[in-house]
């Protein structure tokens, strides 16, 4: 399901709605830390009873709810990770999250303006709602998520956009970053069905190989290599045991952002080249595993501590399918059943003829390189059809 992400600034908010958003972040922070200090003095501390804990810091209770989602979600991150990592915290300016149900957004007067619950008496009425600046961009998909119907005289339209369904609203969050408030939200989409025909390139995800995208009826294929990438996940990992050892949390979190902006950087690379590659080959989907499961398999691959869960495969899937999406292209995906292990010209399944980076089948004689025909396998494959994917 593709998704988007909107960032509006708010506009010229008065000292008073600053002050008041800087009290609710620092409140919101310390309810964050209170989930964690129950939970770390009795785990088997129940939701309800967290939840009356923390009504005594004075936050709309949806807002207590999100501050204890997320502090569960850190605490059991850190239960499974004890080893490794410290006992986690929170810093007191941190975003504030609100679920799907708890923002609007509304026209007033010539102004967009965004309502959030907040520690203001009274229910939230339109004249506490607050106005926020949009440009072109943003414009564009605000008025369809609102309307339903998009500006066709927008430089932003593209034909593609008439195969997707009305915008869903998302969580959102307000934060405080370079002197300005920002309020951000995601819109996701779904694909409307299509019974025709369609050519399709296969993208088989590894480690040797990042990528491989193939496209079986003429035998192109284009390869990610791995080696890059490798450097870059074991030179993060020796810097993280060095920090680790030391107990520097905060040198230790600035890796990790790191880490994940250079994943984030090359994600957007490969996918960009996919995506060129599916055009330049007429195709109108691209196929790729469905690797739901990958990180519950991580105990029988060696190192998969360091390179399945460091390498971002859900990221990739992300900007795959919003970068196909502008460019008229769908992504399906398949079962990984034996993709590595089936012949992709005679389609007999053997393990025995893949070794190591080669595929060599013992019935046809076909020799490949064993991710290039796993991709051409998988550009073959018939689409899984599933509440994810329903345009499969």
């Amino acid at each position: 399901m593709p998704t988007l992400s909107i960032k509006l600034p708010l506009f010229e908010p008065t000292k008073t709605k600053e002050e008041m958003y800087e009290t609710m972040r620092s409140r919101f922070s310390l309810a964050c830390n209170k989930v964690l200090e129950l939970k770390k003095d009795n785990p088997k501390l129940k939701k309800s009873e967290i939840d009356r804990l923390l009504s005594e810091i004075e936050l709309p209770s949806t807002l207590h709810q999100e501050a204890r989602k997320l502090a569960l979600s850190r605490y059991q991150d850190w239960k499974k990770n004890k080893k490794t990592k410290g006992f986690p915290s929170f810093k007191e300016k941190i975003s504030i999250l609100f679920n799907n149900q708890n923002w609007q957004l509304r026209f007033d007067n010539g102004y967009l303006k965004v309502g959030i619950p907040t520690v203001e008496e009274g229910n939230l009425t339109m004249d506490k709602y607050v106005p926020v600046k949009v440009n072109a961009y943003s414009l564009f998909w605000v008025n369809y998520y609102l309307t339903g119907e998009m500006d066709k005289e927008s430089k932003y339209f593209q034909s593609a956009f008439e195969e997707i369904s009305k915008a869903k609203k998302g969580s959102a969050q307000l934060y405080y970053k370079k002197e300005h408030w920002y309020f951000s939200f995601s819109l996701s989409f779904e694909l409307k069905e299509k019974n025709k025909a369609e050519k399709s390139i296969g993208v088989d995800r590894g480690l040797r190989l990042v990528a491989v995208a193939g496209n079986p009826e003429t035998g192109k294929y284009i390869t990610f290599n791995g080696k890059q990438m490798g450097h870059i996940r074991r030179k993060f990992s020796r810097l993280r045991h060095k920090l680790q050892k030391a107990k520097n949390t905060k040198a230790l979190k600035q890796l990790e952002d790191k880490e994940q902006r250079i994943n984030k950087y090359w994600n957007h690379v490969i996918s960009k080249r996919m995506v060129e590659f599916a055009l330049e080959c007429g195709a109108s989907m691209i196929k790729i595993e469905d690797l739901s499961g990958i990180r519950s398999m991580k105990k029988f691959w060696k190192r998969s501590d360091r390179n399945v869960n460091s390498w971002a495969f859900y990221d990739l899937e992300s900007k795959l399918t919003y970068k196909a999406m502008l460019a008229e292209l769908s992504v399906q995906k398949v079962n990984p059943y034996k993709t590595s292990q089936e012949c992709s010209k005679c389609h007999t399944i053997k393990k025995s003829n893949r070794r190591k980076d080669v595929y060599k089948c013992s019935s046809c004689g076909h020799k490949e390189n064993a991710d290039i025909n796993a991709s051409f396998n998988i550009a073959s494959r018939p689409s899984i059809v599933n509440e994810d994917n329903p345009a499969a």
